[in-house]
């Protein structure tokens, strides 16, 4: 402002009609800022685009709150609530259930869904390392065998033991062995 000035007023004196004069023909509009009442135009517009700003965000959240008019906060934490522990208990069954099943398959079961109906599943717990901890296969194994694979040992021969102390194979070389061992020959 003061380069305006002296660009509009050189360095010769003035008197008041002629300083009122030079600033209303170049349109120069003079404040007094004592009162503190001047804001620059830069701040001003600023302002401006802050509080538009502010009130569509204001109307943008008015109108999605509207939505939720009639909601009880309260009952949506305790359904929140309510579906962790189901989730959790949903999950913890899922554990259990294929815990049970891979222990029904490594004890060699033919039909886990035979074998779960016989057992009882409540007291049943799995522990945090994943082992079962009140399932008794073996019990099971010994009531209700035909539910199980078993491992069965076929003796071939006559189960006549040999010279050497083991089983006759039934096999011809052995039989040979064993009849010069009994008469002496090599």
């Amino acid at each position: 402002m003061m380069n305006k000035l002296k660009e509009l007023f050189g360095a010769k004196a003035l008197t008041w009609e002629d300083f009122s004069a030079g600033v209303t023909n170049a349109k120069i509009k003079l404040v007094d800022l004592s009162e503190g009442k001047y804001v620059d135009r830069e701040k001003f517009d600023s302002k401006v685009r802050e509080l538009d700003t502010a009130n569509q965000s204001v109307s943008e959240l008015t109108g999605k709150l509207k939505a939720f008019d009639g909601v009880d906060v309260a009952a949506l934490k305790a359904d929140v609530k309510n579906w962790e522990t189901k989730y959790k208990n949903d999950l913890a069954a899922v554990k259990k259930d294929a815990a049970v099943d891979a222990a029904i398959m490594q004890a060699k079961g033919k039909n886990a869904k035979a074998i779960r109906a016989l057992l009882d599943l409540d007291k049943v717990t799995l522990r945090e390392d994943g082992t079962l901890d009140g399932l008794d296969l073996e019990a099971l194994k010994k009531s209700d065998g035909y539910l199980f694979d078993t491992v069965q040992t076929v003796t071939r021969g006559n189960g006549v033991q040999s010279g050497d102390g083991n089983p006759a194979s039934g096999n011809l070389d052995s039989f040979i062995a064993n009849a010069r061992a009994a008469a002496g020959l090599r």
